[in-house]
């Protein structure tokens, strides 16, 4: 259980940083490049996204490791160990869509878990730096 919640902070923390650090340039690019809103929000929306797509290949390394290396758990069903059925293990966890083809078993299941709530966390986070940034804009052009 311990070697799982460490990848677990490992992994979150990375994720939070990578998240963090994507809207701070965000920020800063918006605020020495002046461009119509509409471009703004377009190359928002798409480096978040390419941040959250980041943050989905940090999980799936992260149950990598835990199953490969540490041997916390297995993940059963529709799996075969390839790189791409860990990415969509990941990406079913991230999004919270949770399909159950492929399900984790032992300490992995607290992973997966986790990954739900980050995912979940993220991608509010994501939709709260929007509005914020497009409140700023449209109060801007108020003005």
């Amino acid at each position: 259980m311990l070697a799982a919640t460490a990848i677990t902070a490992i992994v979150s923390a990375l994720v939070i940083l990578v998240h963090f650090e994507t809207m701070s340039w965000l920020t800063k690019f918006g605020r020495t490049h002046r461009m119509p809103t509409r471009l703004g929000l377009l190359l928002g929306v798409f480096a978040l996204f390419a941040a959250h797509s980041l943050e989905v290949w940090i999980f799936a390394g992260g149950l990598y490791v835990a199953r490969e290396i540490f041997a916390l758990g297995d993940l059963t069903g529709a799996f075969d160990g390839s790189a791409e059925d860990y990415l969509y293990i990941s990406l079913v966890n991230y999004t919270t869509l949770g399909y159950g083809e492929i399900v984790p078993t032992g300490h992995m299941r607290t992973i997966c878990g986790f990954e739900a709530l980050m995912g979940l966390l993220m991608m509010a986070w994501s939709a709260a730096f929007t509005v914020f940034r497009l409140t700023d804009r449209w109060r801007a052009n108020l003005d």
